[in-house]
């Protein structure tokens, strides 16, 4: 998750980040929920540069223009502040709470037939409905995970996000300055457990080329990688949030990877592949593919 493309740097810090989850846990989850979604309202509606970048990327997406984009706009980032809400108000709920969260889990078999050839599971997901979620309701039912993310901005904010994930036994491991990321994430991967990547916006100098929409951009080649040194299961996993402030999750047959002597054709090859299964998802729930910086630059 990466809310300081909507909010202001000030926010994006670990004193913002404790704020709301102290407004959070005091309210009850339906008026987190709205404080989010008003709040999301008031930056975007300050933010040009944000309304220019989900503007091209909607209209990739959907073909819409004109008023009917520029609603679409507005209702993904009111849907963002509300994903926030409730982000913010898991950090202190119960394992209770945080299940009845998903109202529906469908594909549970394809993670179970996933594991069972016991190489481990790269869980790859989208900056998409509540990506979160959907790995604390898997540790709640002890699938044993760990989710791959970024450096935060700062060291404080870094280890506030671990410490939040720990209390439910999620491991997390930071790319970027840790040199051993890659070597951690191999160990989880061969003790069979989850590892959970977001790969629709790598980090600059780590994605692999792609065609999403017909256009060409880039996708994290690590999942791909990470298949060619251990032979894991790649599988695609969403949450959505629905019209009744619910979520359904859903969990995708494992992918098909190509199998090559030659590493970067393989992760070519296999990026391009999980690139093709992001489409249709993305298609469906437009208002809820939350990306503030530009997909397709060049557009």
């Amino acid at each position: 998750m990466d809310p300081s493309e909507i909010a202001p740097t000030p926010l994006y810090k670990t004193g913002g980040f404790e704020l709301a989850m102290q407004v959070a846990r005091r309210v009850p989850r339906p008026l987190a929920r709205w404080i989010g979604g008003e709040v999301s309202d008031y930056l975007y509606a300050r933010k040009p540069e944000a309304q220019e970048a989900i503007r091209k990327n909607l209209r990739v997406v959907t073909g819409l223009r004109g008023a009917p984009l520029e609603r679409l706009c507005t209702r993904n980032a009111h849907q963002f502040g509300r994903m926030l809400g409730d982000y913010f108000h898991c950090t202190s709920a119960s394992e209770a709470a945080i299940r009845a969260a998903v109202a529906s889990w469908e594909g549970m078999e394809n993670l179970v037939a996933a594991r069972a050839r016991g190489r481990g599971v790269i869980l790859v997901t989208a900056h998409l409905g509540n990506w979160e979620l959907g790995a604390l309701v898997l540790a709640t039912d002890r699938v044993p995970m760990t989710i791959v993310t970024a450096e935060e901005p700062s060291t404080g904010l870094t280890e506030w996000r671990r410490k939040y994930r720990e209390r439910l036994g999620i491991g997390t491991i930071t790319v970027g300055t840790d040199k051993f990321a890659f070597v951690g994430m191999m160990s989880t991967l061969r003790k069979n457990e989850c590892l959970a990547m977001l790969v629709d916006r790598p980090p600059p100098g780590s994605g692999a080329p792609v065609e999403l929409f017909g256009r060409p951009t880039e996708f994290s080649s690590g999942p791909a990688l990470l298949h060619h040194h251990t032979g894991a299961a790649v599988v695609p996993a969403y949450v959505v949030q629905t019209g009744r402030a619910e979520y359904r999750a859903f969990i995708e047959p494992a992918i098909e990877m190509t199998e090559a002597r030659d590493a970067s054709e393989a992760v070519a090859t296999n990026t391009r592949k999980i690139a093709t299964r992001f489409e249709s998802v993305i298609r469906r729930y437009p208002d809820q593919w939350f990306n503030y910086v530009p997909i397709w630059p060049r557009e």
